[in-house]
């Protein structure tokens, strides 16, 4: 089975695990996929822009951008040793882009059967129909392929 795994920056470990217990890991193909949002970075211009007149220089810009792409690497990295521990086959992406329409589009282009969406659950907020982020929304209702949601655990 080729399952593809949306990768956050924080909770991967925990992620993996949940999945190896619902469905095991060892002898799958994994595709790792961390997606750096490249729409952060016109949104931090923006909000200086209102509080400051002058735009952020583009070597600051530049210097965020490789900041991102060294934590998704590290991100993807640890993400790979875990899958590996657990006796997944491992082949990592880092992307940029709109995560929920990145991970659909890769999904489709690497023929997977199964995409697999983190939804992290707010201590104050409760699940339901606003509990799921826009990523893993996007992801619900595009995935060319069944989707599997796992909820992350809240502090009691």
């Amino acid at each position: 089975m080729r399952i593809l795994v949306g990768v956050a920056e924080r909770g991967a470990p925990e992620l993996l695990v949940q999945l190896d217990r619902l469905l095991s890991l060892r002898a799958n193909d994994l595709v790792l996929v961390h997606v750096v949002d490249d729409g952060a970075r016109g949104e931090i211009d923006l909000a200086r822009g209102r509080l400051l007149p002058r735009p952020i220089p583009p070597y600051r810009l530049r210097a965020i951008g490789t900041a991102e792409h060294e934590a998704a690497e590290a991100t993807l990295n640890e993400a790979a040793e875990d899958a590996r521990t657990l006796g997944a086959d491992v082949e990592t992406v880092a992307a940029e882009g709109e995560p929920g329409r990145v991970l659909v589009r890769l999904a489709d282009e690497r023929s997977c059967t199964l995409v697999v969406v983190g939804a992290s659950v707010n201590r104050r907020q409760q699940p339901g129909r606003h509990s799921v982020g826009h990523t893993s929304r996007f992801v619900l209702d595009h995935s060319p392929c069944p989707v599997l949601l796992i909820r992350g655990h809240r502090a009691e």
